[in-house]
């Protein structure tokens, strides 16, 4: 079993499922000690329980001042935050712009941009407020394939991760030498979200005709890329957006 994160303690949101859960199961299993973010505390309490984090808070990510707490709890708990793996978003509702919900369009941008503005913003002040000059940590941020090649009929959903990649770059520029920011950008992978999509055998094949692998991914390749991008040996990689997606991007 690796130990390459041994010490290291490290926020993540959306951690109580999907990506988020598999990438705190990932770095768990190489050492990190994992503060875990969700909408309940029984999810929470469910990642905790399944030793995929130390502990974790129920919280809107929206909210400045309940993310704040989140970071401080964590902080006073583990003693310190090597980074974060910001991840909480919520999809679009797959229909055409013309039609959409305006409504639906605002609260996507929230969660999905406003939520990673917060979220990264707090741990990132933890991380700048450590003594020295030397790098204090990373971030990375969880973006999409959509964020890079837009898909039909999913404008809000484009447009919040096209915006997660551009945040991504401009707080690498502004916490530049100190923390080192990274946007990963997946594809589609097995997680309750991308359910309704993979579910669908007829579906499912016609996504599959866009992706050059001809597979879907394996959350555990997110991890292990996650994985390298938080640890120390990626610290001079940085404003970068790493697709993981079979090719889809190309």
């Amino acid at each position: 079993m690796s130990t390459r994160h041994a010490g290291r303690s490290y926020l993540i949101t959306g951690a109580t499922s999907g990506l988020g859960r598999a990438v705190a199961g990932h770095l768990s299993g190489e050492g990190a000690r994992i503060w875990a973010l969700g909408t309940t505390k029984a999810g929470v309490d469910a990642v905790v329980g399944a030793g995929a984090a130390i502990g974790g808070s129920a919280c809107d990510i929206t909210d400045n001042d309940a993310v704040q707490q989140a970071v401080d709890l964590a902080v006073d708990t583990l003693g310190k935050l090597d980074g974060g793996f910001v991840n909480a978003g919520i999809d679009g509702d797959g229909e055409p712009a013309l039609t959409a919900s305006s409504g639906h369009f605002l609260r996507v941008m929230d969660v999905n941009v406003r939520g990673v503005f917060i979220s990264a913003r707090c741990i990132a002040g933890h991380l700048l407020a450590s003594p020295g000059t030397d790098i204090a940590g990373s971030i990375v941020i969880n973006a999409s394939v959509n964020g890079v090649r837009p898909e039909v009929n999913f404008a809000s959903y484009n447009a919040s991760k096209a915006a997660a990649i551009s945040l991504a770059k401009t707080f690498a520029l502004e916490w530049a030498p100190r923390i080192a920011v990274t946007a990963v950008a997946p594809g589609y992978f097995p997680t309750r979200m991308t359910e309704p999509y993979l579910g669908d055998a007829d579906l499912a094949d016609e996504l599959l005709a866009h992706i050059p692998a001809r597979r879907f991914g394996d959350p555990a390749e997110l991890g292990a890329l996650v994985s390298y991008l938080l640890s120390p040996e990626a610290a001079y990689l940085t404003g970068g957006c790493i697709n993981i997606d079979g090719g889809r991007h190309v």
